[in-house]
């Protein structure tokens, strides 16, 4: 036999012989502990934290037989306590598991070392590690970065900032910050490099790096934010895009420091400008294709702009989604052509498949009823989708003025084509209670008391009433309303009053009552006229109109009855003549017709849409008054911007009203004039802000005395005694305060008088300011007017206060 296999084969025994003894041999240590009791359970190295705080995540218990696997995850389980820095599991021979820990160091002190100025407790919020607990170097590094990116958001940009950790007696640390804070660098100069068609300015007039500026130690203008510089070069190349430059390149900025400041560059390569090619529209359509493509804004010729395309697909998309296509696709291909520079457009559609509303979920009604919240939608479960429905709805409920906001969402189902509409409200004060006193001109001494509630017991209806008693004046007025009266859509309301007025001259009593009802137009029918509205059926493959709403969907026609019986007493015999001759009692019975427009977005903060009203109030169907008044006004709001950048929406609000009055019966004087409590008296928080209420409109001689003769008559002074005609426009701008407490600002121009005879030079003027607040207590409005055109004799009022009411 070869010498090599004699060797191979010694080695194969041995090796075969080791193996077996193996297995047979004396057990190992590990496999010994395996099968030991575990007599006692010991922790031992923890001197802050509790033996029993330590054992809730323990699984080893004495008189269970030692497991190598449960020890390791108890092992494991105490790591995750976060208290430790080192973890050890020991066996004694008599069956002791001892769990000895090392506790990490107690943070006794922080200390905070060169820093002058930016505050210390700014730095120790960023920083996020105090005494009095446990040290977590991780958590340190992160909060000195924190505290790194502080120094640099305010200007100390070449700020150091390290830290040290010393153990001391006790196992307790000390952790020492030391910062040096070099000096402030702000941006000295934001430049443009490459721009050659967009000017400098318009480029520094987008993005958000500023220079710094004289208040600048305030505001933080100036101060460089990476950050910051990041999303002005998405802007900016948005910017280039939405003006035809496909093609454009911005770089990253540069940064030069200097010895007082720093500059940024832009560089920009701005490439060619592009136009629109062909655009076309295809896929699965829904009307012909080039009646389509006029309602598309990108034509043929046009500079090319992203943001056009963008407004174009959301159209198109909202067709579709008004049809009840809600998973309506529309893809831009796009296709660039470097010779003749510009971009063909193509519109590709995929519509999906019809889907229709299956639940209606309400939420956030802690106290109105889901009947009110669910009255109020247009989008009604099983009906084919629409999205000019869930607008509509959600502008509903917030006019309602019950909300504060309502937000209306879909949620996908388990049903391919249903959506789960969630509708989500945040209740608003609907209920006001007021107790006061005070002294003004007008009333003299009051107190009054007032309590209204529009959503009582949730069900939508109104109740209030209201109680003054003052040296002047005495109101007492209850009244009910109820919009959707035995849960049909006719509006109810009823109302009762006994009011006393004591005016300069005379006095005033009033009693009567009124009631009133309305219904909306939309859903007016007339027997045997109009086609009736058709809805598709589910599965259909006929689609429903569902058109955009128009100005029948937010008009209501009513009419109301009013029964007043007025009695003009006390009379001055210096009063002027119009005034002394309604002296005496008389009963006023008077049905007006009117019909009123609200699209809304809001009650009390709208930002777009229109409110408007016209009534005719005719007396003579009973009574011994007969007159026509003829009422008109409207208010129109219009968004100028809505960016929460800059605190919220900015609305233009254009608003007025015209009144005219017609006397159809002699009065006591022999003419045909208005009764003296139904003429226009102007001035106030409600009509001309800076002139006192009722202080506005035609005047007459007062205090007169001596002979009958016109030439030997003196009087003292002159009052107001109405107008049968009225004008009023105000112009308004409002701001966010801080709009998400419900407080927003205006500015206002008012405009108005009221007359006899039309005369441009009757006419009042004021500017002004204030504030309304969405308080708890209800709509607040508190206004300064400042009377720019004044004639002799006006009574001014510059604060206007007003609470519960809308402008």
């Amino acid at each position: 036999m070869e010498p090599c296999k004699i060797i191979r084969s010694i080695l194969n025994l041995a090796l075969f012989s080791l193996l077996f003894f193996a297995g047979i041999g004396i057990p190992s240590s590990a496999q010994s502990q395996d099968k030991t009791p575990l007599k006692e359970v010991k922790i031992s190295g923890n001197l802050r934290v509790e033996d029993d705080g330590i054992r809730l995540h323990l699984k080893s218990r004495p008189g269970d037989v030692f497991d190598p696997a449960i020890v390791e995850q108890d092992v494991k389980a105490i790591f995750r306590m976060g208290f430790f820095d080192d973890v050890q599991a020991e066996l004694s021979a008599d069956g002791v598991l001892t769990y000895a820990v090392k506790e990490k160091p107690y943070i006794r002190e922080v200390k905070i070392q060169g820093a002058a100025q930016v505050g210390k407790d700014k730095i120790e919020t960023a920083l996020g590690v105090s005494p009095r607990t446990i040290l977590d170097r991780t958590k340190i590094s992160e909060g000195v970065e924190k505290v790194r990116r502080l120094f640099n958001d305010q200007g100390y940009v070449n700020a150091s900032v390290d830290y040290a950790v010393s153990i001391e007696a006790n196992n307790q640390a000390v952790v020492t910050l030391d910062i040096v804070e070099g000096n402030r660098l702000l941006i000295k100069r934001v430049s443009f490099e490459g721009n050659k068609a967009i000017p400098s300015g318009e480029l520094k007039s987008l993005i958000g790096t500023k220079e710094e500026w004289i208040f600048s130690f305030l505001t933080n203008r100036g101060v460089l934010d990476r950050d910051m510089l990041t999303n002005d070069v998405a802007i900016l190349s948005n910017h280039y895009n939405d003006n035809g430059y496909v093609d454009h390149k911005v770089d990253d900025p540069v940064l030069i420091r200097g010895r007082d400041g720093l500059e940024v560059i832009f560089r920009i390569n701005e490439g060619p400008q592009y136009r629109v090619g062909k655009v076309e529209i295809g896929g699965e359509l829904i009307d012909n294709g080039q009646q389509m493509l006029k309602s598309v804004k990108l034509t043929t010729g046009q500079i090319f702009r992203g943001s056009r395309l963008r407004e174009d697909i959301t159209t198109l998309s909202d067709m579709y989604s008004n049809k009840g296509f809600a998973f309506v696709q529309v893809d831009p291909v796009t296709k660039i052509n470097p010779a003749d520079r510009n971009v063909d457009v193509a519109l590709v559609i995929t519509k999906g498949p019809p889907v229709y509303f299956n639940r209606v979920l309400v939420s956030g009604n802690t106290k109105t009823r889901d009947k009110v919240v669910r009255r109020e939608l247009i989008a009604n479960e099983q009906e084919l989708y629409s999205g000019n429905k869930i607008t509509q709805s959600k502008n509903a409920l917030q006019r309602t003025g019950y909300f504060e906001d309502a937000q209306i969402t879909t949620k996908k189902t388990d049903q391919a084509d249903a959506l789960d509409v969630l509708v989500e409200v945040k209740e608003g004060p609907t209920g006001t209670f007021q107790v006061g006193g005070g002294y003004s001109s007008g009333d003299g001494f009051i107190f009054n008391a007032s309590v209204s509630e529009k959503n009582f017991a949730g069900r939508g209806q109104g109740v209030s009433g209201n109680f003054s008693i003052g040296s002047r004046r005495q109101d007492y007025v209850l009244s009910v309303t109820d919009p959707y009266f035995l849960d049909s859509k006719t509006a109810l309301g009823i109302d009762a009053f006994n009011t006393t007025r004591e005016y300069t001259d005379f006095e005033e009593d009033k009693i009567g009552f009124g009631i009133n009802t309305s219904y909306p137009l939309k859903d007016f029918r007339m027997p045997f006229f109009g086609p009736s509205k058709r809805e598709a059926e589910k599965g259909s493959d006929v689609l429903a109109s569902n058109d955009q709403a128009t100005i029948w969907d937010y008009m209501r026609g009513g009419v109301s009855y009013d029964l007043t019986h007025e009695n003009i007493k006390g009379v001055s015999a210096t009063a002027p003549p119009s005034i002394q001759s309604e002296k005496g009692k008389s009963l006023t019975s008077a049905v007006t017709p009117r019909i009123s427009y609200d699209s809304r977005d809001h009650f009390f903060n709208p930002t777009e849409g229109t409110k408007s009203g016209f009534s005719v109030k005719t007396a003579g169907l009973g009574g011994d008054v007969r007159f026509i008044k003829s009422d008109v006004s409207g208010r129109w709001y219009y968004p100028l911007l809505k960016d929460p950048n800059w605190g919220g929406a900015y609305v233009l609000s254009l608003g007025g009203s015209v009144g005219y009055g017609l006397g159809l019966a002699e009065r006591n004087n022999g003419q045909k004039d208005l009764p003296l409590f139904e003429r226009y008296f102007l001035g106030g928080i409600n009509s001309i802000r800076g002139f006192a209420e009722r202080s506005i409109g035609p005047r007459e001689p007062s205090g007169c005395s001596g002979n009958k003769k016109p030439e030997k008559v003196v009087c003292t002074g002159s009052d107001v005694v109405g107008g049968d005609k009225a004008m009023v426009f105000n112009s308004e701008i409002l701001f966010p305060v801080y709009e998400q407490y419900g407080l927003r600002g205006v500015a206002f121009l008012d405009t108005g008088s009221s007359f006899n005879s039309f005369n441009f030079s009757d006419l009042r003027r004021s500017v002004g300011a204030g504030v309304r607040w969405m308080s708890p207590f209800g709509p607040l409005r508190v206004e300064l007017g400042f009377p720019l055109a004044k004639k002799s004799g006006d009574e001014t009022s510059v604060l206007g206060f007003s609470i519960g009411a809308q402008p």
